[in-house]
């Protein structure tokens, strides 16, 4: 029972700190300009969603996935946790959903600052937070308020880190459901990213963020 109780908490926390890394990078797009005053410079080019997206996700993988191997050695050394007892393919697709996830939150973040400014780069920091309360993180979704719950089955994190859990004794998981989430919210993201673009072009925003 208390290596469960173990398991559960080390794979929420492993989870969040790569949702957490990969999605900042991806808004570092956007924050990095905004701290340099030089967003019209990147919109000079006909730059679209999927452009600042791409690049920007695969470098927030390569990252979390060194904090991915860095909290697997020191979960096993310090708590006796091996994470890939479970094979390396639910790894994978854990890995593979956490990274959706991340891309999403970090597409917020940068249509939050093209339509609101620099005022909401606190999003960068906040939305993973917020997540942590609500998907489940460190606690079963079960204990949340039945509107807590409701709100947490939309969110596609909740999904893979109950299907995670499910190879270490914590119930199952769909996580079809949640890819079918993410990938939804991610081509949504992106759809809204590019209008963000736009808009932002035509109300001067992107002027206001540079010099």
């Amino acid at each position: 029972m208390e290596q469960d109780k173990v398991s559960f908490i080390l794979i929420g926390a492993i989870a969040f700190s790569i949702v957490q890394v990969c999605q900042i990078d991806i808004a570092y797009v956007m924050l990095f300009d905004v701290w340099s005053k030089s967003v019209k410079h990147t919109f000079i080019a006909p730059i679209r969603g999927i452009h600042l997206v791409v690049g920007s996700l695969l470098f927030g993988m390569l990252r979390s996935g060194l904090v991915f191997a860095v909290l697997v050695v020191i979960s096993f050394y310090a708590f006796d946790f091996n994470f890939l007892a479970a094979g390396a393919i639910p790894v994978f697709v854990f890995m593979a959903g956490l990274f959706l996830t991340s891309a999403s939150i970090g597409i917020l973040v940068c249509i939050s600052i093209l339509t609101f400014g620099q005022r909401a780069e606190v999003a960068a920091w906040t939305i993973t937070g917020i997540m942590m309360f609500v998907c489940g993180i460190y606690y079963p979704v079960s204990v949340l308020p039945e509107g807590m719950q409701m709100i947490a089955r939309v969110i596609p994190l909740t999904y893979f880190l109950e299907y995670m859990r499910s190879f270490y004794g914590s119930g199952t998981a769909n996580v079809l459901l949640g890819f079918g989430l993410a990938v939804f919210y991610f081509a949504i993201g992106i759809f809204a990213l590019d209008r963000a673009i736009i808009s932002a072009r035509r109300s001067g925003i992107l002027l206001r963020l540079s010099e």
